[in-house]
């Protein structure tokens, strides 16, 4: 599974009684799968939870086979997009991380961050969206308090993830506490060499 785009090795777990049955059968019903901090370009997921059905294990030594569905959630913390987006808009970037740049819940689609910019405070209100099955869309509703230059700066900005790990897509996104959670999915999902 590890060989399917995760960093490091993921935690799994064969969920389902009889074990032994399945095994022999090389066909397992429920696995658990959930990795921490997966780098994708420039966002770092926080945390994968998924679950996949039908696992059919295609040779003796185990090390391959077919997932026929998967599904679960991607998180983004807050602090995760803190980073991403203080380096996708360039130079101002560093203006935003040294501002104590904050994020937090506006509601089940948006994110509020609030800035100190030493000679005044501001914030800003984005939207977030799903706009492919692995980009972002962060669009500014409002703003208050902030020059001009960041806002246009701020304005609209793409998160791309290369590729998720497991050919997984995002469906849809919401906004939590903990940040923005995707609800992701994959089928046919070829594993192992």
């Amino acid at each position: 599974i590890q060989q399917q785009g995760l960093a490091r090795k993921p935690d799994v777990s064969i969920d389902g009684f009889p074990f032994l049955t399945q095994l022999a059968a090389k066909n397992f019903r429920q696995v658990s799968i959930s990795a921490t901090n997966v780098p994708e370009g420039k966002v770092v997921i926080s945390s994968i939870h998924a679950t996949g059905r039908q696992i059919k294990v295609n040779s003796y030594t185990f090390r391959s086979g077919t997932i026929t569905s998967l599904s679960g959630t991607a998180l983004i913390s807050f602090n995760s997009l803190a980073s991403t987006l203080t380096q996708q808009i360039g130079p101002l970037g560093s203006l935003l991380n040294g501002a104590g740049l904050k994020l937090t819940a506006a509601g089940p689609s948006e994110v509020r961050a609030t800035m100190n910019l030493l000679v005044t405070t501001g914030s800003a209100t984005w939207r977030v969206s799903r706009l492919t099955g692995r980009d972002l869309r962060i669009t500014l509703v409002d703003s208050s308090g902030l020059p001009a230059q960041l806002t246009s700066a701020i304005r609209s900005v793409t998160l791309h993830l290369p590729s998720l790990p497991l050919g997984l897509t995002i469906d849809r996104v919401a906004v939590t506490s903990a940040g923005v959670l995707g609800q992701i999915s994959g089928h046919d999902v070829a594993f192992g060499n």
